[in-house]
């Protein structure tokens, strides 16, 4: 298969000079589903294939694509030596094959804890570069997603990074684990109302994509360019405390998605979105870096290769500032686990999020579950209002999914977070039907 795409942008570059950029790939994402009664089911998707762009620094960008290495064949990269060595080299390499064991050792979990398990695999063999240099890197990440169902219908999932697939004793022992600490939560009683005042807590690792959707999308370098961001106008001013910052980048995920470079070739650098609470930089590819006539900052990526790269997020951060004074919850509050785009609008920050799951901590004590919630707020008022809670960071992604733009779906991204506390008032909350 090959293919030709003509992409229209800003200046190319801050000189207006021309480029020209080449990926290689050879990927995969895996995915296994795996009942409690030993029904099992394996998705495998695998490709194999190369591009090359050409920016003419007057503001059009030609991306041809083609299936292996034809476009080497056919002498469309220009690479030559080493370069064109690379690219045929990690189109060879071999990719992940769920083993027997491995199989058999997550069928043992499921029988045992009554979960359904669904094992994810992203593993992405790249070269990315100009056609006299282009550099490798192999990009892999394992995720375990646990779900279990109580008795009145109630699902909660939880999706775990893991180290190697391979490693089935480890898997054992994670989904093990975690589905015993899933059941307790679904032993809680189910409270009878939803709290008319309660505070949100963000936990740390279960709100790292609410911080990807009102803060990461926003601050992508072709949204900021474009003027449609609600963050993007507030450039240098002050929106949030000056303890929080959001940060992105390839190379900040110590699990997750990690790359040193992106997929023009460029070093992938950290991004400060939101720095010591004032509007920072944005992130761009190599082209909406011309257009804004910033540095590039290894943020341009694709879906694959037949796709050209845009500006996307890698691993988006929020952090509270150490020493931060820490404010525990006056009263009741609401922990998510987990909390899911249903609607954002980039140009005004208004948003709306499902939590399917959450936890009612009472201020005596007591614990509850809740059913299905919506949340609605503003980016930029919670931003403006939102409390420190814990400085523990942790991070977690679902490699059966990803993040989608522009047609680009699914791309791989992670998230991390520390404990946030987002005052009673400052988001409403409602019980939906919808899970």
């Amino acid at each position: 298969m090959t293919g030709t795409t003509q992409v229209r942008g800003g200046r190319t570059a801050a000189t207006g000079r021309a480029y020209t950029t080449v990926f290689a790939e050879r990927s995969l994402r895996l995915r296994a589903d795996v009942a409690p009664d030993g029904t099992a089911d394996e998705r495998r998707s695998a490709v194999r294939g190369m591009s090359v762009e050409h920016a003419d620094g007057h503001g059009w960008t030609e991306h041809r694509f083609a299936d292996d290495d034809a476009l080497l064949r056919a002498g469309r990269t220009g690479a030559v030596g080493a370069a064109a060595d690379t690219l045929r080299e990690v189109q060879e390499r071999p990719l992940y094959a769920l083993s027997e064991e491995s199989r058999t050792g997550l069928a043992a979990v499921a029988a045992e804890t009554g979960a359904h398990l669904s094992l994810g695999v992203v593993q992405q063999h790249v070269a990315a570069g100009g056609p006299d240099r282009v550099r490798a890197a192999e990009r892999m990440v394992t995720t375990l997603e646990v779900r279990l169902t109580g008795t009145d219908g109630t699902r909660h999932t939880r999706s775990l990074l893991c180290g190697s697939p391979a490693d089935t004793k480890a898997l054992r022992d994670v989904a093990a684990r975690t589905a015993e600490q899933i059941r307790r939560r679904l032993a809680l009683p189910l409270a009878d109302t939803l709290p008319d005042r309660a505070d949100l807590v963000l936990l740390p690792g279960l709100a790292g994509a609410f911080f990807h959707e009102i803060v990461g999308h926003p601050m992508e370098g072709d949204v900021v360019a474009s003027g449609t961001s609600y963050l993007g106008a507030r450039a240098g001013r002050r929106v949030a405390p000056d303890w929080l910052s959001v940060v992105d980048g390839g190379r900040e995920a110590v699990r997750g998605y990690r790359s040193p470079f992106d997929d023009e070739g460029t070093d992938c650098s950290t991004a400060r979105l939101i720095d010591r609470g004032t509007v920072g930089r944005p992130m761009t590819d190599l082209a909406v870096a011309g257009l804004l006539d910033t540095p590039g900052t290894g943020h341009g990526r694709r879906q694959d290769y037949r796709h050209p790269a845009i500006p996307r997020m890698t691993h988006t951060v929020a952090l509270v500032e150490p020493g931060t004074p820490l404010q525990a919850p006056p009263g009741d509050w609401i922990a998510p686990y987990g909390l899911r785009l249903h609607m954002m609008n980039i140009a005004s920050g208004e948003f709306v999020f499902d939590a399917p799951f959450s936890l009612l901590h009472r201020a005596d004590g007591g614990l509850a579950r809740l059913g299905p919630l919506e949340v609605t707020g503003n980016g930029a008022r919670v931003l403006a209002g939102i409390e420190p809670f814990e400085h523990r960071v942790d991070g977690y992604l679902r490699a059966t999914g990803g993040c989608g733009k522009l047609g680009q779906y699914p791309v791989l991204v992670s998230f991390a977070n520390a404990g946030l506390r987002v005052p009673s008032g400052l988001v409403g909350l409602r019980a939906v039907a919808r899970a």
